[in-house]
Parts: C-alpha cells; sequence; structure tokens
C-alpha cells in the first residue's frame, strides 16, 4: 500500500496538483491502523489509500479539506472510545494522532517567447516565487539566469515537451512571428492563465484568425 501511495503522489505532483497527505503519526490502545498508514485527500474530497476505516477517515476528510481551504498543515487526534466523550462510536478503545500535510505546487511561469519582453518577465515571474521556462526556437540559455528553463524549440513543440498543469501561467510574447502558434498550441490545456502580449488591433485579428 505504501508503495502504491508513494506512486499516487509522484503522479500527483508531476500533473502540478493540490491535494493533502492525511498520515498517522502516533497511536494508542487498539486502532484499525497504525503509524505511518496514508491517505491522499484531493481538493473535491476524493481519496486514494486508507488510514482505518469510514468513521477515522471522516473526520480526517473534513480536517484535510479544511486544511486545503487555509493552506496550512494541521495536527488533530481522534479518540475511538464509544464511551468517552469526543469519541466516535467505534469499539477499537484507542487513539490516533493525525498529521495533515498540504502539497501545494509551486506555480509555473511558461513565457512563449525570449525577447526583451520574456527576459524581463522571467526575472519578474522568479522574484515572486515562479518556476520560470522559456519556449523560443532562437532563445540561448547563456542569455538567460540559471534559474531558467529554456526551451530552444518551435512554440508549438517546446509547449508540447513543457508539463502544463493547472498551476501553469502562460504568457505569449513573440513579437508576433509565433503568436498564432503559440495559442493554437496553448490553447487546450488546462493552464490556469493564457496571456498573449499585443495591441487590440492585433489582438482582435489573431481571435478573428483562430475563430475563422
Amino acid at each position: 500500500m505504501s508503495e502504491n501511495i508513494f506512486k499516487k503522489i509522484n503522479e500527483l505532483l508531476e500533473k502540478g496538483e493540490t491535494f493533502a497527505i492525511v498520515t498517522i503519526v502516533r497511536t494508542e490502545g487498539s486502532t484499525p491502523r497504525k503509524a505511518g498508514a496514508k491517505m491522499i485527500v484531493m481538493p473535491d474530497g476524493g481519496t486514494f489509500g486508507t488510514i482505518g476505516g469510514d468513521c477515522v477517515e471522516a473526520g480526517a476528510v473534513a480536517e484535510a479539506l479544511e486544511a486545503l481551504k487555509e493552506g496550512k498543515p494541521k495536527t488533530f487526534t481522534v479518540a475511538l472510545k464509544e464511551e468517552e466523550l469526543g469519541g466516535i462510536g467505534m469499539k477499537c478503545g484507542g487513539m490516533v494522532e493525525v498529521y495533515i500535510e498540504v502539497i501545494n505546487p509551486a506555480p509555473r511561469l511558461l513565457i512563449i517567447g525570449g525577447g526583451n519582453i520574456g527576459t524581463q518577465l522571467a526575472k519578474l515571474g522568479h522574484d515572486v516565487g515562479f518556476a520560470v521556462t522559456v519556449v523560443d526556437p532562437a532563445a540561448k540559455k547563456e542569455n538567460f539566469p540559471e534559474y531558467v528553463e529554456v526551451v530552444p524549440e518551435p512554440v508549438e513543440k517546446g509547449i508540447k515537451m513543457t508539463s502544463i498543469t493547472p498551476q501553469t501561467y502562460i504568457v505569449i510574447a513573440t513579437g508576433h512571428k509565433y503568436d498564432e502558434d503559440a495559442l493554437k498550441a496553448a490553447i487546450n490545456t488546462n493552464a490556469a492563465y493564457i496571456g498573449m502580449v499585443g495591441s487590440k488591433r492585433k489582438a482582435a485579428v489573431t481571435l478573428k484568425k483562430l475563430i475563422e
């Protein structure tokens, strides 16, 4: 089970998903699962794995959703004693302490175009906490800071080579050389944002061509 949990965590990380990891960190008495048991909770309430039964997990999911909403980790205790105040009606006679960790991948700024605008956006994006990738067939790694991932490929190919997740923000700034190609490649992805630098006229003309 542990192997499956970690495999699922890696899959979610690769997709840039936000989720919570619920882990039993301490137990006392008789409990369905012991310390180390893990469960994944998604923002929609979906789960993967188990920490020991519906009653324990119902509380854990509620706490995990609250942690996801607040964006902060938390610890809570569940008593499994039917007769004690705070118990939840189970007869195990034990207690579990649970830690909830919120996994919120760093957002990525994907810049299409490595000219003056792209260069300045890359620095700005890094300064405010984005991981930064630049796609441009003419881009050279040595022209960008070390923290920028440079993909020197045609824009359509370069965008396909980049993992675009709900945490990805795309800015197209190609100097109008590859705007339409970039938009066609980006428009059906699950990016959080897609923007193009251009005049009102350029934007209107590009939109008309895409609709056609």
